[in-house]
């Protein structure tokens, strides 16, 4: 079939992250996509600056001395304000999200999370590692966020990479329709489903699409054909727990699924939720005890799962 160009100039979505040289998402060295955008909401999600689907700037508290420099001179859209304890304010109605106070900033304190990108300049940065992915066997991997939220752009930014003989990857939580989930897969190698519950009513807590609903793609994905690997993130007191570990067992046995990766849980995006100005419910948790993950490992080992710890 003839093709141009003009598809992948055309299409475009928003991106909060293009990150290289990943070891653990996809075989080989990977080229990281992160698509913004998620329908879940996961307590201790790593990057919720995921979430939500348009672009945010953010302060990084930590970061910023209060110089008052970017109300003085960086916004053009006299968005920024500085209040009498020194604290910086953005006005969202002012705010045109230009990047301007992120490019001047002198502490580094502002960060644009998101932009729209076509997807000729994802392909493009994508294409600066393509010698690691021959050497490797790597390529490109589709995250986010969850890539289904942006189905169009992510299944033509999947078919671009095909075109350039670039292997494909994707992370998805699985958690719509299988149509939807088809539109990118057909077009992926290697598919990384999460996994994080496998109650009923604990993932109620965090979706309202049934857990049925997972479990289904994973049965469909296989029977196409797809090579999938189940990716679990283990959280204290969530689902570190027995019942749950012998859940995956059978869910991979049951669905021919060979290979499981279990992600302790950790705090390395706490500060995140900071800048975000979010709500963080796990905040005094403390990072999973991975001598208890290692003996999940090895019933799940056992039990003829090829299993690691983190992927």
């Amino acid at each position: 079939m003839f093709w141009s160009d003009k598809v992948e100039q055309e299409t475009k979505g928003n991106v909060f992250n293009v990150e290289h040289y990943h070891v653990h998402d996809g075989e080989g060295i990977r080229t990281n996509v992160f698509l913004k955008g998620c329908n879940l909401w996961c307590p201790w999600c790593c990057n919720p600056e995921s979430q939500v689907c348009t672009p945010q700037l953010v302060i990084h508290n930590n970061l910023c001395t209060k110089c008052g420099y970017c109300c003085v001179t960086l916004c053009p859209q006299d968005a920024i304000t500085q209040k009498e304890d020194g604290t910086i304010a953005i006005d969202k109605e002012k705010c045109t999200l230009c990047g301007k106070c992120v490019e001047m900033c002198p502490n580094s304190a502002r960060e644009l999370y998101g932009k729209e990108m076509s997807v000729a300049e994802v392909i493009k940065e994508v294409e600066k590692d393509s010698a690691y992915y021959k050497n490797s066997g790597g390529g490109m991997t589709i995250s986010g966020g969850e890539p289904c939220m942006q189905p169009v752009f992510a299944s033509e930014l999947a078919q671009a990479a095909r075109r350039r003989y670039i292997d494909v990857a994707m992370e998805t939580a699985g958690a719509v329709s299988f149509e939807t989930l088809w539109q990118i897969a057909q077009y992926v190698d290697e598919i990384l489903m999460d996994v994080k519950f496998t109650n009923e009513e604990q993932f109620k807590t965090i979706s309202n699409v049934p857990l049925s609903v997972i479990k289904e793609n994973l049965r469909k994905l296989r029977e196409h054909g797809k090579y999938v690997k189940m990716r679990c993130p283990i959280i204290p007191t969530l689902n570190d727990n027995d019942e749950h570990i012998g859940n995956l067992i059978k869910w991979a046995k049951e669905l021919d699924i060979k290979d499981v990766d279990l992600l302790p849980f950790h705090q390395l995006g706490k500060y995140k939720y900071d800048s975000l100005d979010y709500d963080y419910a796990l905040g005094e948790f403390k990072d999973m005890d991975k001598k208890i993950v290692e003996k999940m490992k090895d019933r799940m080992v056992k039990a003829g799962i090829n299993a690691c710890i983190g992927g």
